[in-house]
């Protein structure tokens, strides 16, 4: 079973917006792109708030498992009169295999007998939280379903009553994925963990859970409780610090304590560095995690922060890397260690926990303040975690954390209706009320707001041309711009040609300073201009200025006649489907061709485009090799 869409409403500054992760199948990683306070934050705060995981709902301030608390739902400019709902409703898929068990359960457990054909392939379920004059009235949990039933020796289907139907709610419910949700703050990684739940706050109580996960992968039944816990506050260890020292030294418990941290060592090493491996090709043979613990006098704290010593003491773990006879505390390594460490406590255990039902990881600005190539390592290390029924979905404004892969699985996040350019500055004073987030998938955002290309600008940054691609240590292609460098890309990927450098320009009027270059250089180039009016005249310019050949700058016109600018190479069928790829009603602008071509390329997919396409395109490319080889 897996999400295929949220539906939030009321949440904060979400008036109604719908996120839909899947149309026909369920993809494995999405991202919620926008800039810094568009509401990013808001959306995975309410998609959490649907089915929380006891751990993360605590670290967001909620109760039991009610993620974000629900007087902090109200929208903020009605926090005083708001009277209505907050409504997070959640769709979900199941498999036919999913829909046997759920049948099978209700009739062996609760003798209730459902017609099959009546389970639709979507369920579902809303969580609202109804409110008047600013007050918090109840909420409710509902399955929106149609099912029919029958008990007993009852012969005709019919409506299941209001018990019946919280049972069937209740059994699919138990199916659905847990949403495990981690903040920015919680990669702190703590430099102790307190195993005595009472002495640590919200950060340390998250990693005790995390904590557990680990014992349970270990498969030996220890528990922290259990195995920990109780050898620390028997009965008899009940008493004065100095009295309690005295038997804890005397006796044994702490050996066998000693013995579960030294499998929790064991596992972490080897579940965490053998991923590291895995993920960054990065061995880290020689080096250990070691876990231990200590005791500390036991106390507690009032509501007022006053402290009393009590005789039920605590324990705590700190982490720690073992390299020969060297060791470092986890806390006072690199960022980007403690960043990926953490990370991979989160979710390698999390998703081997036994029993578990799937999860959908929610990441908040992932490894934001890291540099550049440690983020693109993050990414790429995603699919790994969404793998089978996992989902992982993450928020980002930095272009590193952006895979070009994914862009169907991208959504752009605003915080108004109309995404107006603001500035900085203007954003401050920016009404509660006007608060319209909402998130849009990436192409639907640019079909809609084709201006407006600061919300998307990381995506648009991510496309385009890097210096690396630029191959000026060798004869080179110059041509007018990003559409013919995609053009040209394409048709190399789609005829299977051997790689050709190709550097764009800025236009016709720009080539001067990549010739002096590469003529200052001793290295060869050809340029290759439109075959309009412009075109030629900064053909002639050029030869003029350089003293080049006649076969070194080129129109498009020279290798394929009639073909002045790059779009002309695109017959009636070329445009035919690129407008059905772009789902457009009518013949795609030039943007929209070169957008077409940046998609495809960064998701390395090459429709055919016909055989005219392929002629037209065959032709330039030939005519760019030939004379490129004579110019080397």
């Amino acid at each position: 079973m897996f999400y295929t869409s949220f539906r939030i409403q009321n949440f904060k500054g979400i008036k109604d917006t719908t996120i839909k992760l899947a149309e026909q199948s369920k993809a494995g990683v999405f991202a919620f792109v926008g800039l810094n306070e568009s509401g990013k934050t808001t959306i995975l705060e309410a998609i959490h708030s649907f089915s929380p995981d006891a751990a993360t709902s605590e670290v967001v301030g909620g109760e039991g498992k009610s993620g974000v608390p629900f007087k902090d739902r109200v929208p903020r400019h009605l926090i005083s009169n708001f009277t209505g709902d907050v409504s997070v409703t959640a769709t979900l898929r199941i498999t036919e295999e999913e829909r046997a068990d759920i049948i099978a359960n209700l009739k062996s457990e609760h003798d209730i007998t459902v017609d099959p054909e009546t389970i639709p392939g979507d369920f579902s379920f809303e969580r609202h939280q109804r409110f008047k004059n600013g007050d918090f009235v109840r909420s409710y949990f509902s399955m929106r379903c149609s099912v029919r039933v029958k008990t007993g020796r009852q012969k005709k289907w019919r409506s299941p009553s209001a018990e019946e139907q919280n049972i069937i709610r209740d059994e699919v419910y138990s199916r659905t994925p847990d949403i495990a949700y981690f903040p920015t703050f919680v990669f702190d990684f703590p430099k102790r963990i307190f195993l005595t739940k009472e002495r640590g706050d919200k950060v340390s109580n998250f990693y005790r859970q995390a904590f557990q996960d680990i014992l349970d992968y270990d498969g030996k039944g220890h528990t922290i409780e259990g195995s920990i816990i109780r050898r620390v506050r028997s009965d008899e260890k009940k008493v004065s610090w100095l009295d309690f020292l005295n038997i804890w030294n005397a006796g044994d418990d702490k050996d066998k304590i000693q013995h579960v941290m030294d499998r929790a060592s064991a596992t972490v090493t080897e579940v965490v560095f053998g991923r590291w491996n895995e993920i960054f090709g990065e061995d880290a043979k020689g080096k250990e995690i070691n876990i231990s613990f200590e005791t500390l006098e036991g106390e507690v704290r009032d509501k007022s922060g006053a402290i009393t010593k009590t005789n039920e003491h605590d324990l705590f773990v700190k982490f720690q890397i073992k390299d020969g006879t060297r060791r470092f505390d986890v806390n006072d390594r690199s960022l980007g260690f403690r960043w990926f460490f953490s990370f991979m406590m989160f979710t390698q255990f999390r998703v081997a926990r036994e029993g578990a039902r799937p999860i959908l990881f929610l990441f908040d600005e992932p490894a934001s303040n890291l540099h550049a190539a440690a983020q693109q390592k993050l990414i790429d290390s995603f699919p790994e975690i969404a793998k089978g029924n996992h989902t992982l979905a993450y928020s980002t404004h930095s272009h590193y954390m952006i895979e070009p892969k994914w862009l169907e699985q991208t959504f752009i996040v605003t915080n108004r209706a109309d995404a107006p350019e603001e500035s900085v500055i203007d954003g401050l004073s920016l009404s509660d009320e006007s608060l319209d987030i909402r998130a849009t998938r990436y192409r639907a955002f640019v079909g809609e707001h084709p201006n407006q290309t600061n919300y998307f600008q990381p995506v648009l940054d991510r496309l385009q041309v890097v210096p690396s691609r630029f191959d000026i240590d060798r004869a080179s292609v110059i041509v007018e711009g990003k559409s013919d460098y995609y053009v040209l890309r394409y048709a190399i990927k789609l005829l299977k040609r051997d790689e050709l450098p190709i550097l764009p320009g800025l236009g016709a009027g720009t080539f001067g300073a990549l010739i002096g270059l590469h003529l200052g250089w001793g290295i060869g180039m050809v340029a290759l201009l439109d075959g309009d009016e412009k075109g030629k005249q900064e053909k002639e310019k050029y030869q003029k200025e350089f003293g080049l050949r006649e076969d070194a700058i080129l129109t498009l016109d020279d290798l394929v006649p009639k073909v002045k600018q790059i779009e002309d190479v695109l017959d009636d069928q070329a445009m035919d489907t690129i407008r059905s790829e772009l789902g457009l009603s009518a013949s795609p602008s030039k943007s929209q061709i070169r957008r077409f071509f940046q998609e495809c390329l960064a998701r390395d997919n090459t429709p055919d485009l016909g055989k005219e396409f392929e002629q037209r395109v065959s032709a330039i490319l030939d005519g760019l090799k030939q004379r490129l080889s004579s110019a080397g």
